[in-house]
């Protein structure tokens, strides 16, 4: 059966290997990137990207016209947010590490909900906590407690300190 995937974040390390394996898997109909910049895309027809400015007003009302008309296909459609600072997070400042993972991946998360799509996957880091003294742990487990108290209470999950496989419930119907 096919599918399709609404990605954010899929310029980065673990979201591009994410982008890469699931342009290799035969039954994925189409994966559309959420970009906030123009990047070089592979030569496969069913990758394509869409340049948002994620922080605008009305990103999550963008990110839901997005969902909606994936959904329309009628295939399963998957949302999946693989934003994350990396090695630079010591640079970010507490109020711009939530900025972008509360705000941002919230935005895409309300979007996708309001969307139609039902399944959704959300790159974190093992351990996350919001009680943590480590500020990037402790930012991780507020996303986290943001994104599946007041977004996804109802929609299926899966939370990931490793970069998703092709076998994990985010990827595979």
């Amino acid at each position: 059966m096919a599918f399709r995937v609404l990605i954010i974040g899929g310029t980065g390390q673990v979201g591009a290997a994410v982008v890469r394996a699931l342009a290799a898997e035969p039954s994925c109909a189409e994966v559309v990137m959420v970009n906030r910049r123009a990047i070089s895309l592979t030569a496969d027809p069913r990758v394509r990207q869409v340049i948002l400015d994620t922080a605008a007003a009305q990103f999550p009302a963008e990110a839901t016209k997005l969902a909606q008309s994936m959904v329309a296909h009628g295939d399963p459609v998957y949302g999946a947010s693989c934003v994350g600072v990396g090695k630079g997070s010591m640079k970010w400042s507490e109020e711009e590490l939530k900025a972008l993972e509360i705000g941002v991946v919230g935005g895409f998360a309300r979007g996708c909900q309001a969307g139609g799509i039902t399944r959704f996957s959300l790159l974190s880091a093992v351990g996350s906590t919001s009680k943590s003294r480590i500020r990037y742990v402790r930012v991780m487990g507020l996303k986290e407690e943001a994104v599946f108290r007041d977004v996804l209470a109802r929609l299926s999950r899966t939370i990931s300190g490793a970069p998703l496989s092709l076998n994990s419930s985010a990827a595979r119907p």
